[in-house]
């Protein structure tokens, strides 16, 4: 008479594990993507500290001063001949 109450009873606990175990895998999923999307973040951050490690080591190299020099502000060496080039179609 009472073997009912324990079906009853099984197919609940089933029915709650089934539910928990589905809410698990979304969570693993939606885990696994921010990871994903982390590793992604972490690698260009790793890229971008290594190439502004390179910019800081190299702004102590007299070439790169002279060429920043020279691009930025159209400074040319002593030795050298600065030359103007003008559009003459205007």
């Amino acid at each position: 008479m009472r073997l009912w109450w324990v079906i009853l009873f099984t197919l609940f606990c089933f029915a709650l594990l089934e539910q928990g175990m589905k809410k698990r895998d979304r969570d693993y999923l939606a885990l696994s993507n921010q990871l994903a999307h982390l590793q992604d973040e972490e690698q260009k951050a790793l890229y971008m500290r290594e190439s502004l490690l390179l910019q800081i080591n190299s702004e102590s190299d007299p070439a790169w001063i002279e060429l920043t020099l020279m691009e930025g502000l159209g400074l040319v060496p002593e030795n050298q001949t600065k030359v103007f080039f003008t559009n003459s179609e205007q």
